[in-house]
């Protein structure tokens, strides 16, 4: 497969992704989930003495962040 045919195909995987996420999110019940992610990890310090603790809370503030990242993703990317 060339770069061009596999870049197309990359993009539309990922166009599709973000639609799936968006979808996902903008339901009432998706935006109560969204809300209470972004209670429980979106605005708070990751960091403790316990360095294995910062790289837990870490890892679920980032998962929370790709969410926000996707849904708020343009359309035309």
């Amino acid at each position: 497969m060339a770069d061009a045919e596999q870049f197309e195909e990359l993009h539309k995987e990922h166009t599709e992704l973000v639609e799936n996420y968006k979808q996902c999110f903008s339901t009432p019940a998706g935006e109560k989930v969204l809300e209470d992610l972004e209670a429980a990890y979106g605005n708070r310090i990751s960091f403790s003495s316990d360095p294995y603790a910062t790289a837990y809370k870490e890892g679920q503030r980032s998962l929370f962040l790709r969410i926000k990242s996707m849904i708020k993703e343009r359309k035309d990317t």
